[in-house]
């Protein structure tokens, strides 16, 4: 008796693929449901800011303002500005300065906020039309928009997944069904890949920057801010619930003498926005008791701006966390995108009988030199534009006297690395003086079997080079997944020379030509394996960078004639 099995059909394939349809449409609908939920609060709020912007505008004259500490203890400080202005014939009195504003932890924003707004000046607020007892003196930009790139992330994956999940079902050569993982690494897998990736990018990028570049920005230029005496008004430790626990922050209020006047502020560290937790705060705290006489730092331009701490810790370090986000959804996109690029080709396409006409192709390089230092120069302006904020801190321990170990051992390998890349730079700057080959194909269609004819010419210097290489390489690469980890393995299975000479005479130009074996493989692009093929340039040049370029193309399968 002979058995037979279908993989295209069958109870039970049908049956799997509807609980595999469901799982993934609950787990999928989820993450769409919760993100597409915040999206549209975010966007009500921004929208609800925005709406000022549409308001008309009236004068209005300022009755008194000052600001006024409440009982929130995640934003306790608050703007009190009360204003009168009159409209469409009656009198208002109104005491918002902006929609969506309330308090803040920061007794600066409060403070600049009122004066802004003295007691009888004149000024002008915007007048809701529909409700002309509620104005507002600022129209302020709904930066909370930006916000919504976080739940997109959510919504990114969810929408993805349910596409995934119900699109019909993609079947290999063969027959055989593909699982939703499969799928996704095709056109749509890829470009969610590189969507997924840049909100990946812009988030981290933005959190970065909010919890450690700029904060080590105005660390560094407050350097050069004046010594001040002062007098710690009031020190505690603000506490309040939230989703994850209870969140703490030190709020040590203080009070200076600059400019012929007299300020307070709470701003002990650039680092605020780091969460601190009880024990940090309680140091703070008690570092900075209430009636204690200390030192605050005064910025000699603007005497209302002042940080009581100018000095980069280990745990500031924490805001560079962010930059692990920016890292792998630059990654996620730029692998995305390759793979987007190199299109699968069919196994054993079918060649055409009629021959074009042969056209010589001038071959690009794969990375040109400049695209090389461009790159290299811009990883090492970004990382030792970072680490040098870390080694002045540490430089300042030792001009103190009282040099931080912890820090300086914990930077050697970072500036290493810095220096590393430094002398990268300057490597690859000088290959930029080197001759350039330049290769041109007799024939823009080579299959396997035919002749590959070349002509290549250096511009530049060529009596440099002492030596010269040009060979055709064909290289294997499988990508496979071992775990949670993926990797690549290359092979490298033909190299035929074109030219490999150190005669001076032979090296600016010439041409040569070899034979494309027929017992290989074309060139070939599938989402786990390809097959590359290369014209590679390697130039020797004594005492100095040597030439090195590689130039891709394209080996077609055998004609029909030769079948």
């Amino acid at each position: 008796m002979k058995l037979s099995f279908s993989t295209t059909g069958g109870s039970s394939s049908e049956g799997t693929s509807a609980m595999s349809k469901g799982c993934g449409t609950l787990f999928f609908g989820v993450f769409f449901a919760m993100g597409m939920l915040f999206v549209v609060l975010i966007l009500g709020e921004a929208a609800s800011e925005a709406e000022p912007w549409l308001w008309p505008e009236v004068p209005c004259t300022i009755v008194a303002s000052a600001v006024e500490e409440g009982d929130d203890e995640e934003s306790p400080y608050s703007a009190i500005v009360r204003y009168r202005y009159e409209f469409e014939g009656r009198e208002h009195e109104g005491s918002r300065v902006s929609r969506g504003v309330g308090g803040t932890a920061s007794y600066d924003s409060a403070r600049n906020t009122a004066l802004r707004y003295l007691a009888g000046a004149a000024a002008t607020c915007r007048v809701d039309p529909n409700h002309p007892k509620l104005s507002v003196l600022e129209r302020r930009v709904p930066w909370i928009a930006f916000l919504v790139f976080f739940p997109m992330i959510f919504v990114a994956i969810g929408g993805g997944g349910l596409w995934f999940s119900w699109r019909s079902r993609a079947a290999s050569d063969d027959g055989e069904v593909r699982s939703i993982s499969q799928r996704a690494r095709g056109r749509g897998g890829h470009r969610l890949g590189i969507v997924l990736g840049l909100i990946f990018v812009v988030v981290g990028g933005v959190v970065f920057a909010f919890l450690f570049a700029a904060p080590a920005f105005r660390t560094v230029t407050a350097t050069g801010w004046q010594a001040t005496p002062c007098e710690v008004v009031r020190s505690t430790v603000r506490s309040w619930a939230t989703d994850d626990g209870t969140s703490y922050r030190p709020d040590v209020l203080y009070e200076y003498s600059a400019g012929g006047e007299t300020w307070r502020s709470n701003r002990v560290t650039f680092f605020s926005a780091l969460s601190t937790g009880s024990d940090r705060s309680r140091s703070i705290r008690n570092r900075y008791p209430g009636g204690a006489s200390t030192t605050c730092w005064v910025d000699p331009d603007d005497p209302s701006r002042s940080v009581l701490d100018r000095k980069i810790e280990a745990f500031h370090l924490l805001g560079l966390l962010p930059l692990l986000f920016v890292i792998v959804g630059a990654a996620v996109a730029s692998w995305s995108q390759k793979q987007l690029r190199a299109q699968p080709v069919p196994a054993a396409p079918a060649p055409e009988t009629v021959e074009p006409a042969d056209v010589p192709v001038h071959l690009k390089p794969q990375l040109s030199p400049v695209g090389k230092v461009l790159g290299t120069l811009f990883f090492a302006l970004f990382w030792n534009g970072i680490v040098s904020i870390f080694v002045w801190q540490a430089w300042k321990t030792w001009q103190a006297g009282d040099p931080d170990w912890f820090l300086t051992i914990f930077m050697v390998p970072f500036v290493l690395v810095g220096f590393a890349a430094i002398g990268a730079v300057g490597y690859m700057a000088l290959a930029l003086a080197n001759p350039r080959p330049r290769i041109t194909l007799a024939s823009g269609r080579i299959c396997l079997g035919d002749p590959l004819r070349i002509d290549w010419r250096f511009t530049g210097q060529s009596r440099r080079l002492s030596h010269l290489r040009i060979f055709l390489e064909g290289r294997e690469e499988a990508t496979y997944r071992r775990g949670t980890d993926t990797h690549t393995d290359r092979e490298i299975f033909a190299t035929l020379d074109l030219i490999d000479t150190a005669n001076d005479w032979e090296i600016p130009r010439g041409s040569a030509e070899i034979a494309v074996p027929a017992d290989t493989m074309h060139s070939f692009t599938a989402p786990s394996n390809k097959i590359v093929w290369e014209i590679k340039v390697a130039g020797e040049i004594a005492r100095w960078p040597d030439v090195s370029q590689n130039f891709p193309i394209q080996i077609l399968a055998l004609r029909i004639e030769a079948l």
